[in-house]
């Protein structure tokens, strides 16, 4: 099996996170830290999903996924011309995203306010 650089990253990240729950282990401080974190996460993005889903958003969140999705697949493919295109998309897209969300994400700072 070749290695490529997603195979290379998944062997860093598996190493990463074995010492990761070993820091884990020593310290149960740490774990309480870390269920209170995730759970802060889980509950923003779940306030996030509920604020776009009521919104003409919704869809282009979900065409961003795909194409998110799709990005990934063509690296592991290692589809190079393909995933360039890809890549450099979505690295402008992020100043699309801004643009296009601007009424919506003013209207969940709004929100936040409350």
């Amino acid at each position: 099996m070749k290695n490529t650089l997603f195979n290379l990253n998944l062997k860093y990240t598996g190493q990463d996170i074995i010492n990761y729950l070993n820091l884990l282990k020593d310290s149960p401080i740490r774990i309480v830290m870390l269920i209170i974190d995730i759970a802060i996460v889980l509950f923003l993005a779940i306030k996030l999903i509920q604020i776009i889903k009521e919104t003409r958003a919704w869809q282009l969140i979900k065409g961003i996924a795909f194409l998110i999705i799709f990005t990934l697949i063509s690296s592991i493919l290692e589809l190079h011309i393909l995933n360039y295109i890809l890549t450099s998309f979505m690295t402008y897209g992020v100043i699309l995203l801004i643009i296009i969300f601007q009424p919506e994400l003013r209207r969940a700072l709004e929100q936040l306010r409350y």
